[in-house]
């Protein structure tokens, strides 16, 4: 169990890619409402969404090398006020330009207010705890589904599509103003002046390389998908506007209990059969919700497609954040969600690639699309296999 600092540390970590992630996906359910006021097409959603995570794993490259030279806490700041400020300026956006600036903007601090969001919680919990304390940060992706997008879209069906915006930049603000409250100054990872972090070395890492690719090509098969899910559920299948919220409702409970089982089931049975478990639903329930005519409904194969991604990644990204040593920890994590953001970049872009628009904005080779991420959701358990087999002293994890 958590001790009670470690508690509120991990929540503040949570509440920053609470707000990281919903500013990314926000973006996608509220194409077509963006469409229908500004000169930006269904496709073109897919070209803002690929910006934005090219920009923030772009940032997270450029800044791996100096995150771990500064106080978590101060890192966590200036990251969290930039993001904010940056959500803000998206709601006085007018085209396709002006929004692809707006959320480049956004994409240079969220990634490393990410990867800062991980390192705090794996400088503060101990391996042992880790899992579970992943999961409440990764719970998030859940709990923006649940109550964060739900209500973004019904702001957006009062308001417009700006008001959501405004309402991410509030909470932006609130979680600055809790972390320069309560988060304590997080130094210890300073304390070995004498090692210096490299990226070289870092990339040059066996397991490092592998934990990458495991994480870039999950993202990938996952955001094929993600950003196309509102138009493709409207446009294609006649999934009515005002159900929208419901659908995202359900999906987030559902994904938050997976979430938390699948932390719980990799601290206790081990992270490679979790993860094989995640991977075959995950498979079944792609082929079943995008490359034919649904067996099942609407609901059930996003519930299961948006849990199954939840539960397999945190048993794959738990056992990523044992990898590093202390002293390059956030620098490791800026990597991983650099890759992790710049997977979601070519998946979402790759779709936009593959997709085209037919009559009344219907999406066409969606089935394609789904084929994409079925192959690329097989790598991940593959390279959690491979990671195991690489043997690594084992007092290197002991000290993360």
């Amino acid at each position: 169990m958590m001790q009670k600092h470690e508690k509120r540390i991990v929540w503040i970590a949570a509440l920053i890619q609470l707000i990281n992630i919903i500013d990314f996906m926000m973006v996608m359910p509220l194409g077509p409402d963006i469409s229908k006021e500004l000169p930006i097409t269904n496709a073109d959603i897919g070209i803002i969404c690929g910006c934005y995570t090219l920009a923030v794993g772009f940032a997270g490259l450029v800044c791996a090398k100096f995150l771990d030279r500064f106080d978590r806490k101060h890192v966590a700041i200036v990251t969290v006020f930039g993001l904010s400020f940056s959500t803000l300026l998206a709601a006085f956006c007018w085209d396709l330009t002006s929004m692809t600036a707006a959320r480049i903007l956004a994409g240079c601090f969220g990634g490393p207010a990410a990867a800062i969001a991980y390192s705090i919680v794996c400088d503060a919990v101990p391996p042992e705890r880790r899992g579970k304390a992943m999961a409440i940060v990764m719970g998030m992706f859940s709990i923006s589904s649940i109550a964060a997008i739900p209500f973004g879209l019904e702001l957006a069906r009062m308001g417009s599509w700006r008001t959501p915006f405004y309402g991410i930049s509030i909470l932006g603000f609130i979680a600055l103003w809790l972390v320069i409250q309560f988060t304590p100054s997080m130094t210890e990872h300073l304390d070995n002046k004498k090692q210096v972090v490299s990226l070289t070395k870092l990339l040059a890492n066996k397991q490092y390389i592998l934990a990458f690719f495991m994480m870039g090509t999950a993202m990938v098969s996952s955001y094929a998908i993600i950003p196309n899910i509102s138009a493709y559920f409207q446009l294609n299948l006649g999934y009515p506007r005002a159900s929208l919220s419901f659908l995202y409702l359900v999906g987030g409970v559902f994904s938050l209990v997976l979430i938390q089982l699948g932390g719980r089931a990799s601290d206790k049975i081990g992270p490679l059969p979790t993860n094989i478990v995640g991977t075959l639903l995950l498979v079944y329930f792609l082929y079943d919700g995008f490359m034919h005519q649904p067996q099942f409904s609407i609901l059930i194969n996003f519930v299961m497609f948006m849990g199954m991604v939840c539960f397999r990644n945190i048993s794959a990204t738990t056992e990523a954040s044992k990898l590093p040593k202390p002293y390059e920890r956030a620098a490791f994590m800026s990597l991983l969600s650099s890759i992790q953001h710049l997977g979601n970049g070519v998946g979402a872009l790759a779709a936009s690639a593959i997709l085209t628009t037919g009559t009344g904005g219907i999406l066409i080779n969606m089935q394609w699309v789904g084929l994409l991420s079925i192959v690329l959701a097989l790598v991940q358990p593959v390279a959690l296999i491979l990671i195991s087999q690489i043997n690594t002293p084992r007092t290197q994890v002991a000290t993360t």
